[in-house]
């Protein structure tokens, strides 16, 4: 028995356990993942682009890249190139400021078929 009534430390543990909930911080880490594929025709001389945006809420750091053999550009909203990376690898720890982003994967001649996903941590 604690504090002479078993009911007391219920009562204690319950305040204690509240109060620590309410006063403790809040850590709250979002993950964002944004993807871009790239398909060149040589015989017809086309591109298409596709994928996921990568909108990013604060400033952020990547944290994962999977795909990107031959590399990939990180394009602004206005189309400027925030990053280019030709080792995937590379791009982890790379800081992005908040906005929205699109990934554009690099082709080699032979190769025209690419796909690539890379993950942001803020």
């Amino acid at each position: 028995m604690c504090f002479g009534r078993p009911g007391r430390f219920r009562v204690f543990s319950s305040v204690f356990l509240l109060a620590t909930m309410i006063s403790a911080p809040v850590l709250a880490v979002e993950r964002v993942t944004g993807t871009g594929t790239r398909i060149e025709n040589q015989t017809f001389g086309t591109t298409k682009h596709w994928g996921r945006t990568l909108t990013v809420q604060n400033d952020g750091t990547i944290i994962r890249v999977m795909g990107g053999t031959y590399g990939f550009q990180i394009l602004d909203k206005n189309e400027n190139v925030v990053g280019d990376f030709l080792v995937p690898e590379d791009a982890v720890g790379f800081a992005l400021q908040a906005g929205d982003y699109e990934i554009m994967p690099l082709v080699c001649r032979t190769h025209l078929h690419h796909h690539v996903e890379v993950t942001v941590e803020y």
